[in-house]
């Protein structure tokens, strides 16, 4: 057996106000990762104020008192690295990609954004108008917007079921005001991660961090996240499409439930990869979709599992009812060991091929802190996902493969509204 090197290689020191700096020093890489997440997400937002997260991280690119926007590009675009940011529903993240040799350019430009951001009313203005364009293209992008409809319909109404970029109505009222109180509410330190990846002494990247993101002074009690409600519903919306945008699933474990890998090849069975139950069945066999494939979507207290297919109008009632009846089968039937084994060394795969770069190491190391406070390793996570047996599958379809937890969402052209029983 080979003697693999302890990935990630992570050192972590955290200042006396809560900021957490992490580094995962990878020798053989000439680029370097920088992440700075925030503990904060559309999950976070009262109804008023959905898609505030993602309309500030647009405003941390849109110039300080240094910096315009113009030159926070070029400056990163000079020396050929990516900056850019991306808000989730528990989360947003600032990160930059560059070479080792220009690592300070991007530090002080991802510092001065994150810190010194003017969110100026001219500014806000213009993107507002850009933010409501991109909402317009969503919407016009069925299979991406049925993933927001499903949501919606499985979380029933909880905030992290609505579309983390907000809505026409709550963008086009936002302010400044808002933005920068919703801030001061938000990016405490104590919400904080930096983290660095690549050919890097963890010592240097504290010194360069700790100055400015040390003065931050700390917030009071973080939210309270209210449960989700899980209920057998079907939302339907009617929209001039060629296929009919199918989203079904259940009630799934959470990021910190043991049983998440257990999941993870639950999810690879069923329809997670080209072998898998639902592609064979659906598109290889019957040849009734394109585009088959299911997910998980696991948050810090609780997930969702989902099957989507795009099928033309007069099949997307009997993809549906595959659906259902895998979902079925396979709590009644059990798996194979060849499907087991299959599974298991696809989730290992997957995320090994995942690690192949700074940006993912950095992606791991961060991920890794938000949910777990520690850094889980590559060694570790082999061995919880060696241990899955047949039976742990199993146990978990039965647990949430239940009929009161499925929901179910459409996009299609209608003549009426459709009318389906919700039954595994």
């Amino acid at each position: 057996m080979k003697n693999h090197p302890q990935i990630p290689r992570c050192k972590k020191t955290t200042l006396p106000n809560g900021v957490r700096i992490l580094t995962d020093k990878v020798s053989d890489m000439r680029s370097v990762a920088i992440g700075i997440l925030v503990r904060t997400g559309s999950g976070d937002e009262v109804n008023k104020d959905a898609g505030i997260s993602h309309f500030i991280e647009h405003m941390m690119f849109k110039g300080t008192p240094t910096r315009s926007a113009f030159q926070i590009a070029k400056e990163i675009d000079a020396v050929g690295g990516k900056i850019n940011a991306g808000t989730g529903k528990e989360s947003t993240v600032y990160y930059c990609v560059i070479l080792d040799e220009h690592m300070q350019i991007a530090i002080d430009v991802l510092q001065d954004i994150f810190l010194n951001s003017l969110f100026d009313q001219k500014e806000i203005d213009l993107e507002r108008k850009v933010i409501l364009e991109e909402i317009r293209m969503y919407e016009d992008t069925p299979d991406e917007l049925i993933h927001d409809l499903f949501a919606e319909a499985i979380l029933s109404g909880h905030p992290m079921g609505r579309p983390t970029i907000g809505t026409a109505q709550t963008v086009g009222a936002m302010s400044k005001e808002g933005m920068l109180s919703y801030i001061g509410q938000k990016y405490k330190p104590e919400n904080i991660i930096i983290t660095v990846a690549g050919n890097v002494e963890h010592e240097e990247i504290v010194s360069k961090f700790e100055p400015l993101f040390g003065k931050i002074k700390k917030g009071g009690p973080r939210q309270v996240v209210q449960p989700a409600k899980f209920s057998n519903v079907v939302k339907a919306k009617k929209k001039k499409t060629e296929q009919v945008h199918i989203c079904v699933g259940a009630k799934a474990i959470s990021q910190l439930d043991s049983r998440r890998y257990s999941f993870m090849a639950l999810d690879n069975i069923l329809g997670g990869s080209m072998s898998s139950r639902l592609f064979q069945e659906v598109r290889e066999k019957r040849g009734l979709a394109y585009s088959i494939y299911s997910y998980i979507n696991a948050f810090r207290d609780f997930g969702f599992f989902c099957v989507y297919a795009g099928s033309a109008m007069d099949k997307y009632k009997e993809v549906i009812e595959i659906i259902l009846k895998e979902l079925g089968k396979i709590k009644k039937e059990g798996l194979t060991e060849d499907e087991l084994k299959r599974a298991k060394e696809y989730v290992k795969s997957s995320i090994v091929l995942g690690l192949e770069s700074t940006s993912s190491r950095m992606g791991w190391v961060s991920r890794s802190e938000f949910y777990y406070d520690r850094i889980l390793s590559v060694d570790e996570v082999f061995g919880e996902v060696d241990k899955i047996g047949r039976d742990d599958i199993i146990g978990l379809a039965n647990e949430y493969f239940r009929d009161e937890n499925l929901a179910l969402a459409l996009i299609g052209d209608f003549a009426e509204e459709p009318r389906m029983e919700m039954k595994i």
